[in-house]
């Protein structure tokens, strides 16, 4: 399977059964796609053996165009129209990869609100955005017209993982690196893959999917995270490369959402709890719970893919320790956490400190 793409409104099949219910609820759905595809607009896809399961087009508005909008949204800002977002029933988690998406879309041109229209019929799909900081504002004509900031002061922080997501609180809490082995890091962030991985060993997948990533573990010293703590996902060397130094990275930012030990879960509340959000299977996860060989568990979310990855060589020319740390788990000061973020070229509008 293919990783999303961005493809041209033009090379998708109009006539995909997939639009029908577009149709239904959309006078002029098919002129006003043609008029999309004429103009060379493209849209975030995805295919399933050969069926198309996901459609996301984000447009930039500036100024915005509140034409039927009630009450009008603040015209003195950028916006991203959410113009279009559909994703086969079912398939929660293949919508929060989207939601995810739109974020870094927005982020990517440094613009901090959101808003799209939807039938208030689609109850599934408003308790998603809604999960995730979008509110209802209006309406325009028989939708209802849904907004999300994302936070770029401490004003606009809400204390809540999921509805300041993918805005990050890094004011009063611990910062790590944490190690993950590259045949569990792409599976889990899929955002985060490497250049030279192939898109193939991507599984559509909740684990892949997945805002909320479960981590199993046997590092000493995790047993201390606290909920917001932030963690930079660092990606270790693949066996067959000769050094670490060049081919070991840091690749992303998550916020810690709880710690467990796994003493505090029945073998059906472990498997429940982890499978959506893991790379294991599910005789897998039975074969951990028994033999408690991995028995420290966090639960966080998949909030940042860094724009560049950053080597081990620079970490070491950041994390500066009199000898060398384990880099499986080592605590960062503040003044090193944004080093590394700083080398990984994120936006750092979004991190609030």
């Amino acid at each position: 399977m293919a990783n999303i793409q961005y493809e041209s409104f033009s090379k998708v099949n109009l006539q995909d059964t997939f639009f029908d219910s577009l149709r239904q609820d959309y006078q002029g759905f098919d002129n006003w796609y043609n008029k999309k595809a004429s103009q060379d607009e493209k849209a975030y896809i995805l295919y399933e053996k050969d069926e198309l399961v996901c459609f996301l087009y984000l447009k930039e508005e500036n100024p915005i165009d509140n034409t039927g909008i009630t009450p009008p949204l603040d015209s003195t800002k950028a916006w991203i129209k959410v113009g279009t977002f559909k994703v086969v029933p079912h398939r929660t988690k293949l919508g929060e990869r989207l939601i995810k998406r739109m974020f870094d879309f927005a982020i990517s041109k440094n613009i901090f609100n959101l808003y799209l229209t939807a039938f208030s019929k689609h109850k599934a799909l408003i308790n998603l955005l809604e999960q995730y900081g979008f509110k209802q504002w209006g309406n325009k004509g028989d939708e209802l017209v849904l907004i999300k900031n994302i936070a770029t002061t401490s004003k606009e922080i809400q204390q809540d993982i999921c509805l300041d997501f993918p805005s990050i609180n890094a004011k009063n809490v611990s910062k790590y690196i944490l190690g993950i082995y590259p045949q569990y890091h792409t599976g889990m962030f899929s955002d985060s893959m490497l250049k030279n991985e192939n898109f193939s060993i991507l599984q559509d997948s909740s684990e892949a999917n997945s805002i909320h990533k479960v981590y199993i573990a046997k590092i000493q010293g995790i047993e201390s995270l606290k909920k917001g703590d932030l963690l930079i996902i660092y990606r270790t060397k693949d066996e067959k490369a000769s050094n670490a130094s060049y081919s070991s990275v840091a690749t992303s930012l998550c916020v810690v959402e709880e710690y467990r030990h796994i003493s505090s879960f029945t073998e059906e509340e472990f498997i429940k709890y982890c499978k959506p959000h893991n790379i294991f299977t599910k005789d897998e996860l039975k074969q951990y719970y028994k033999s408690r060989k991995y028995p420290k568990i966090i639960k966080m979310t998949y909030n940042i893919s860094f724009k560049k990855r950053v080597i081990l060589d620079t970490l070491r020319g950041i994390v500066k320790r009199e000898s060398e740390p384990y880099w499986g788990f080592v605590s960062l000061n503040d003044d090193e956490f944004q080093q590394i973020l700083k080398a990984g070229e994120v936006n750092e509008s979004i991190i609030i400190h």
